[in-house]
C-alpha cells in the first residue's frame, strides 16, 4: 500500500469505552440523580447507558453534537441536586467529574445528557474519545 493511496479504517472503539463506567446522570428539569452505566457498543455506533433497573436509554453517535466536560459542562441549577453533589463545598471536585453530551437532529434542537463519574478526570477522557468517535469520516 503506497502513501499516496491511504485506507480509511473504521473507527476504533478503545476497550474502556465498550466496558463502561459508573455514571450519576442527572436532569435538571426533573431533578433526579440516577446511577448508571454508560457504554459505547463495540461498533462505536451508539452510545448508551443502563439504569439500575436494567432500562436502557442510547444515542445515535451521529446525533452527538458535541461533549463537554470540566468548567464547559452543565451544571445543576436546583439546590436539591446541588446538595446530592456537595457542589457548596469549598474543596470539591465536581468540575473534575462531570460530563455532559449534546445532541440533537440540528443545531438548534438540542438535548443536553449530564453525567457525573466517580473518579476524576474520567468525563474529560470520555468526552475526547466520543467526540472522536463523532468526528470520524466514516462514522457519517
Amino acid at each position: 500500500m503506497s502513501l499516496l493511496n491511504p485506507v480509511l479504517l473504521p473507527p476504533r472503539v478503545k476497550a474502556y469505552l465498550s466496558q463502561g463506567e459508573r455514571f450519576i446522570k442527572w436532569d435538571d428539569e426533573t431533578t433526579i440523580a440516577s446511577p448508571v452505566i454508560l457504554r459505547v457498543d463495540p461498533k462505536g455506533y451508539y452510545l448508551y447507558w443502563t439504569y439500575q433497573s436494567k432500562e436502557m436509554e442510547f444515542l445515535d453517535i451521529t446525533s452527538i453534537r458535541d461533549t463537554r466536560f470540566g468548567k464547559f459542562a452543565k451544571m445543576p441549577k436546583s439546590q436539591k441536586l446541588r446538595d446530592v453533589f456537595n457542589m457548596d463545598f469549598p474543596d470539591n471536585s465536581f468540575l473534575l467529574k462531570t460530563l455532559t453530551v449534546v445532541s440533537g437532529p440540528d443545531m438548534v434542537d438540542l438535548t443536553f445528557h449530564n453525567f457525573v463519574s466517580y473518579k476524576e478526570n474520567v468525563g474529560k477522557v470520555w468526552a475526547e474519545d466520543i467526540l472522536a468517535l463523532v468526528k470520524h469520516p466514516l462514522t457519517a
